[in-house]
């Protein structure tokens, strides 16, 4: 059963008066109390009255779909791949965008339940989200592409390790040692897990973790570009650059090519995500391919089979990422090396 604005009042010690004052978002309370309010709210999942009634009356065929970055060209595709399940089964899907933004996340959160919607296909902002407390239990979740500690839903995944290891494995066995990645941030999953891939295969070879290798991005272009430009411009640069995603690849790509470097000659790279500029390169640009559509379409499959038969155990679909296999991770001259060293 659904926790009421009651059960709230008790368990924060005050009364349902004060409560009410601070769903309502108006002055009065201390701030004290107010977080012990919010504390409540967040371990009884309660929603808010007005919220709990849409849930609670007739649902639309609406699916709600939260993401947290429109120009990262991942989303897009899923958003394809889910459209097209969704579609085939007369649903409409809502895409909100929250840029990254929680609180932006919240207020999507809150359109998407005052909207009715029948189900949720969500990749949050951050991995530790408070606002995901006020989703009730009747209204089914399926995350793409992140993991949630404490909250039970469907999964679609990849397996980032595996792709990032293999990557890694890749540039070794073209010689290289030296090997810089641009990651994405460590308290993410596909962060920490292609982190893990990088790490693991390099210490299976025996090579230890050189910390001045190692860059933590945003998945955003413009820290592949700046932590790019810091890994060329060491005394002792890498011979390689694994890059962690799409939009930091084309950054790092973008602060080779200002620092007046070829990839292929002076540096191999090898990208995580196809970009669009991947075949026109040249050389071409090696990269971990994830099938993002057909993450979609798991993401969509899933959330209707749960709206279908809500009493179904949950289902984690992992997917393996494949090597796309061009030219740019090819071993970098000793001649190169030397003209690198001289700039």
């Amino acid at each position: 059963m659904a926790a009421t604005i009651k059960d709230v009042a008790k368990r924060a010690g005050v009364s349902i008066a004060t409560v009410s004052r601070v769903v309502n978002r108006l002055d009065g309370v201390k701030p004290d109390t107010e977080r012990k309010i919010l504390q409540a709210m967040e371990e009884l999942r309660y929603v808010p009255n007005v919220l709990a009634r849409s849930v609670a009356s007739q649902k639309t065929n609406l699916i709600s779909m939260i993401i947290p970055d429109i120009n990262n060209p991942f989303f897009p595709k899923v958003y394809t791949g889910a459209s097209q399940v969704t579609r085939s089964h007369a649903y409409t899907i809502m895409l909100g965008d929250s840029g990254g933004d929680v609180e932006l996340e919240e207020a999507l959160l809150r359109t998407t339940l005052e909207h009715r919607a029948s189900g949720i296909i969500l990749t949050p902002a951050q991995e530790v989200s408070p606002w995901l407390t006020m989703i009730p239990l009747e209204v089914p979740v399926c995350l793409v592409d992140r993991q949630l500690a404490d909250f039970e839903c469907d999964k679609v995944l990849i397996d980032n390790q595996s792709g990032a290891y293999d990557a890694t494995k890749l540039l070794l066995d073209n010689g290289h040692i030296k090997i810089g990645i641009i990651s994405g941030p460590l308290d993410s999953t596909p962060g920490k897990q292609r982190f893990d891939g990088y790490a693991k295969c390099l210490q299976e070879s025996g090579i230890s973790l050189d910390p001045s290798l190692i860059k933590i991005g945003d998945f955003r272009e413009e820290s592949g570009y700046l932590l790019g430009i810091e890994l060329l411009q060491m005394d002792q640069p890498p011979t390689a650059i694994l890059s962690c995603n799409n939009l930091m690849t084309m950054g790092m790509i973008e602060a080779i090519n200002t620092s007046g470097l070829r990839i292929g000659e002076d540096i191999a790279v090898v990208g995580f995500d196809d970009i669009p500029i991947a075949t026109v390169m040249n050389p071409k640009l090696t990269v971990v391919s994830r099938p993002m559509q057909e993450m979609g379409e798991w993401a969509a499959k899933l959330l209707l089979e749960r709206i279908e038969k809500p009493e179904k155990a949950f289902r984690e679909i992992v997917m393996r990422p494949h090597m796309i296999i061009r030219g740019s991770e090819m071993m970098v001259s000793k001649q190169n090396r030397k003209k690198r060293r001289n700039l």
